[in-house]
């Protein structure tokens, strides 16, 4: 390999593919494209790899270096002619099985880091999806997200004990910046003093992480509707004094003008 070739060739490498698959499927019309594609196929863990090198003629698979081989392989009378030379050619396989260390397994080690070994915690809010108060039917929802990578339990609470009924989820939505978000619904009956919360598990987090449910808007709303009411209350008996003075002070001054 030439000096400092292996150190640029990993970022590259999928740039690389990606321009590959482009011209595979945009070959000029009564022309000819030959390319050379490498592809490398990991296990969910990243640890297994398989290296492959196709040789693709107008769209059509010529032969093909397979890793777990550690040879070419032909498709068609001239394919087969190919992969024979290629396998005749102790530089290129030598070069094949270290492209196995050079482009993939390098690689995985990027992959790992950014993809596997990376934690994210998630961001959680409770919140109820439109205003009701004590004794009335509503929904909580409970918000998870910006969280990486994608598994997460999400259980609701009401005063310590799990709820399993009335529960609804949305699926697991990734947000296009590599963290994802999820969802979770409780309809319930709203009762005075009684608790409910969210709890969340990820891989991330070394508890679980449990965000109780705020009453305070319902609070306010039924403080709201107390003082209207005691206002309502005042503003009644001060209409009702200001009728009944008037209503004296009209009797009075006409019992006097009558005598």
């Amino acid at each position: 390999m030439f000096p400092g070739l292996r150190e640029k060739m990993g970022p590259c490498f999928m740039n690389k593919l990606a321009v590959a698959a482009v011209l595979l499927c945009s070959a000029p019309a009564g022309g000819y494209v030959y390319q050379m594609i490498s592809d490398c196929e990991y296990s969910d863990d990243i640890t297994d790899v398989v290296y492959f090198v196709k040789n693709v003629f107008n769209q059509k698979l010529n032969n093909i270096y397979d890793s777990r081989l550690g040879t070419y392989v032909g498709f068609g009378e001239y394919g087969m002619i190919n992969a024979n030379h290629y396998n005749n050619q102790s530089w290129k396989m030598k070069l094949r099985k270290q492209e196995v260390e050079t482009l993939c397994r390098y690689n995985a080690r990027l992959f790992r880091k950014s993809i596997l070994d990376r934690k994210v915690p998630p961001n959680v809010k409770v919140r109820q999806t439109k205003p009701a108060d004590y004794g009335e039917r509503s929904t909580l929802e409970c918000s998870v997200w910006g969280f990486y990578p994608q598994e997460v339990m999400v259980s609701w609470l009401r005063d310590g004990e799990e709820v399993t009924t009335d529960v609804f989820t949305s699926d697991v939505l990734a947000n296009g910046d590599w963290s994802f978000q999820f969802h979770s619904y409780l309809e319930l009956t709203l009762k005075r003093g009684e608790r409910v919360s969210c709890r969340v598990d990820h891989s991330s987090l070394k508890e679980s992480l449990e965000v109780e449910w705020d009453t305070f808007p319902v609070d306010v709303r039924r403080a709201k509707l107390a003082v209207g009411i005691v206002f309502f209350l005042v503003g009644l008996a001060v209409a009702a004094g200001g009728a009944g003075y008037y209503w004296w002070k009209q009797r009075f001054h006409g019992s006097r003008l009558s005598s």
